[in-house]
């Protein structure tokens, strides 16, 4: 309002402001807000004109003779005068003949109005201060003064200045709900309010659903013009579809047909090349697509919100939602839609990059409006698209249990339409596997990764990429659980299926080397698995590129080696490129950011630089419990590695309960008989041998030991540590019933605690020969 008075008041130039908006935002309303709260600032009086009604220099030459009892001359020296002439002689003799008029030019709806209006305001005198209303968008000759929907805080005192505070404070949320779902239209707020007023026992739930059922077409809000009438002391004449309807009907048939085929787009923001791919697909030429958005730009239906973006206001959105489904094009506009965004869908990349997620992001509420209710629109061959590439943008970013519902509807979906025996029903069961093996959840991955398989050997023959990528993602399955003999002739195959299908120098391949590595490397077999890292890591980078994740796990997996092999110096450089690679590409909060940060924590410890190690394991912790929740292996190891440094440390009070807590996790969620159980075992019976606890940590260590013997083999670095320490341990217990007083020493007790010591080594030393 104030800036509105201040711009009238100017002196420098005739004052034109343009009050513009969509139909329905209160335009009308708050001209004549501002007519009545400053009609002393006009002493000339207010003349109010209405551009749709009829010509205004028509109307105007109509209010001086009837309402203000002026006779204007028709004639000047024998000449009849036009109605211009008319019209400039009004304003010359317009009483009183001095001081400001403010003339309003109310509801300018069509350039073909302003084009009328123009000569008009031409000879307007300067004295005359011009307030117009507009649901156009005014050129620079006017200042604009635009008009959006109200603020959520205003629509509700709008709502409840209608309606009563008492009857909105009973149920608040659904209060605001019924705000959001009006888009905070004035209008629609008005409407509604006054149909709750005068229906006390309609609740606002009932309400909400009402609209939500009957769109547009509720009698709360679709009121025709005699209804309206009706209205007391409302100064809008029509009710919310009419009012747009006002707009629309104006638009060329082109401009309707790009407006139908925004009506179908989700209730998000919409870029525009998405618009533009979908009408191509529809052989609908471009240049008529631009044009039709700038009409429908130029009449406040669609809204930008930065470059190539817009969006459409709720009840504009139903409108064109309407319109679209009563038109005998909406089975062709809804296929080309669905087709777009299945194709769009199929270029995101498994490994995706913080990149790709922001270029995704605007896509993503679309895409979800495909899987969700155009999937009749898809062709089979786009079927799998739609919920493969909503589960990739979440999985992509370690939200597991965001991408987890799309791969089951997709699972499901494929079947129901394909059959059980297809190959994307195949795909489907391996991408529900793999999301299932990322969280820890490898009892209910395996029967979906040996269906897949099966599938596809059956399908497609025993020599398909598929087949291999089966292969390998099975292996990384056991190799997982420490099923290491099951895992490395599956990875065998795999990498021979890739190199004879794919070629030498293909992504898989690298994939293939690189898993058969981590499965040399977790065996202690370093000498093999080096080389093969060194592959992968130089083909990624030679096929993807040194900016690729893949290329950070070749790297962060190669360091871990050197680490294994005391090779810090090494190892320390390929780390921190790795987690600066991660960070950069995938964002700070992402599972494989925190599992670079536990690394560089680990080869920190290893070099007794613990200050520095400290904050890492935190932070990777963190993390881990952030994006992969409390119950994930991963948390296991970061609670393990904590610990590790606590008791490096001599911290000891802090490290028990972490190695407790791991060791529990990972009993649960591996089995008592996984590698990394042994790892917990062995690294709590450490920490009890140093606190002098012996009797705690022998049965932990025996434990420890006959795990690592049978998954790892005998000659395995971590077998090999485990019966070291085992045998210093007794070394220790040996010692101190030696250092004991000699009646103590033959007292039953420890004779019988030594020779349960003896029994136990000679039982280890049998079960180790016969290996």
């Amino acid at each position: 309002m104030a800036t509105l008075h201040q711009e009238l008041q100017r002196t420098d130039r005739m004052a034109i402001v343009a009050i513009a908006g969509m139909g329905g935002v209160g335009k009308t309303e708050l001209a004549k807000r501002y007519a009545t709260r400053h009609q002393t600032d006009y002493p000339g009086g207010v003349c109010w004109l209405r551009a749709r009604a009829a010509d205004p220099s028509v109307q105007l030459l109509e209010l001086v003779q009837l309402r203000l009892d002026r006779k204007i001359p028709q004639e000047w020296n024998g000449q009849p005068l036009t109605i211009a002439q008319q019209v400039a002689w009004c304003w010359d003799n317009w009483q009183p003949a001095a001081g400001r008029v403010l003339l309003v030019l109310d509801d300018v709806a069509e350039e073909s109005d302003l084009a009328t209006c123009r000569p008009f305001l031409d000879a307007i005198p300067i004295r005359f201060r011009v307030l117009m209303t507009t649901r156009l968008r005014p050129d620079r000759s006017f200042f604009a003064l635009p008009l959006d929907v109200l603020p959520p805080d205003k629509a509700l005192d709008l709502l409840t200045a209608l309606v009563g505070q008492e009857r909105l404070a009973r149920d608040p949320e659904m209060a605001a709900d019924l705000c959001d779902r009006l888009g905070y239209l004035p209008l629609g707020l008005e409407l509604v309010g006054r149909y709750l007023d005068a229906d006390p026992d309609l609740s606002l739930a009932a309400m909400v659903t009402r609209l939500e059922m009957r769109k547009l077409a509720d009698t709360a809000i679709d009121l025709d013009e005699t209804q309206m009438q009706q209205q007391y002391f409302m100064t809008a004449q029509r009710g919310v579809r009419a009012a747009i309807a006002l707009s629309w009907e104006k638009l060329a048939p082109a401009t309707q047909d790009v407006g139908r085929l925004l009506g179908v787009f989700a209730p998000a923001v919409i870029p525009w090349a998405l618009v533009e791919a979908t009408a191509a697909r529809l052989d609908w030429a471009a240049p008529t697509v631009t044009t039709a958005k700038q009409q429908l730009y130029q009449r406040y239906l669609i809204q930008s919100v930065g470059e190539g973006h817009y969006k459409l206001h709720p009840l504009i959105r139903e409108f064109l939602r309407e319109a679209l489904e009563q038109s005998e094009s909406v089975a062709a506009i809804e296929r080309a839609f669905a087709a777009e965004l299945a194709a769009i869908a199929s270029e995101i990349p498994q490994a995706t990059t913080l990149t790709d997620i922001q270029a995704v992001t605007p896509i993503e509420p679309h895409l979800r409006r495909v899987a969700q209710e155009l999937t009749p629109a898809l062709t089979d061959e786009d079927l799998l698209w739609a919920f493969v590439g909503l589960a990739r943008f979440y999985d992509g970013q370690g939200l597991y249990t965001l991408a987890e519902p799309w791969f089951e509807q997709c699972l499901q979906a494929t079947q129901a339409r394909l059959g059980e025996a297809h190959p994307d029903v195949a795909t489907s069961l391996n991408n529900l596997a793999e999301l299932y093996r990322a969280q820890g959840r490898y009892a209910e991955a395996e029967p979906l990764y040996q269906q897949a398989l099966a599938l596809r050997q059956q399908l497609l023959g025993e020599a398909h990429p598929a087949v291999a990528t089966s292969l390998n993602n099975l292996a990384v399955l056991y190799d997982n659980q420490g099923r290491y003999a099951e895992a490395e002739p599956l990875y065998q195959q795999a990498l021979e299926l890739h190199k004879q299908l794919l070629g030498e120098a293909h992504p898989d391949v690298a994939t293939s080397l690189n898993n058969l590595a981590v499965l040399y490397d977790n065996q202690g077999r370093y000498a093999e698995a080096e080389p093969l890292y060194r592959q992968a890591l130089a083909l990624r980078q030679r096929l993807l590129g040194e900016d690729h994740p893949t290329v950070a796990a070749s790297l962060n997996n190669l360091a871990a080696l050197y680490h294994a092999q005391g090779r810090y110096a090494e190892a320390e450089p390929l780390l921190q490129e790795a987690l600066a690679l991660r960070q950069q590409l995938l964002g700070e909060a992402h599972p494989a950011v925190a599992t670079s940060l536990n690394n560089l924590a680990e080869l920190y410890r290893a070099q007794g630089r613990y200050a520095e190690a400290e904050p890492l394991y935190q932070q990777a912790l963190a993390l881990k419990q952030q994006l992969l929740g409390e119950e994930h292996p991963d948390v296991a190891t970061s609670l393990n590695n904590l610990a590790a440094l606590y008791r490096a440390q001599r911290r000891y009070a802090e490290a028990e309960p972490l190695y407790q807590q791991a060791l529990a996790l990972r009993q649960r969620l591996l089995g008592e008989a996984h590698p990394a159980v042994a790892t917990s075992l062995n690294n709590l019976a450490v920490l009890y041998y140093h606190q002098g606890r012996f009797r705690a940590a022998e049965p932990l260590l025996v434990q420890a030991l006959h795990i690592r013997e049978h998954r790892l083999g005998a000659d395995h670095p971590d077998t090999v540590s485990t019966r070291r320490s085992l045998d210093n341990l007794h070394q220790q217990m040996q010692l101190r019933l030696a250092t004991l007083a000699p009646d103590n020493r033959r007292s039953g007790l420890l004779q019988r605690l030594l020779r349960m010591c003896r029994r136990v080594w000679g039982w280890l030393t049998r079960l180790w020969r016969q290996r």
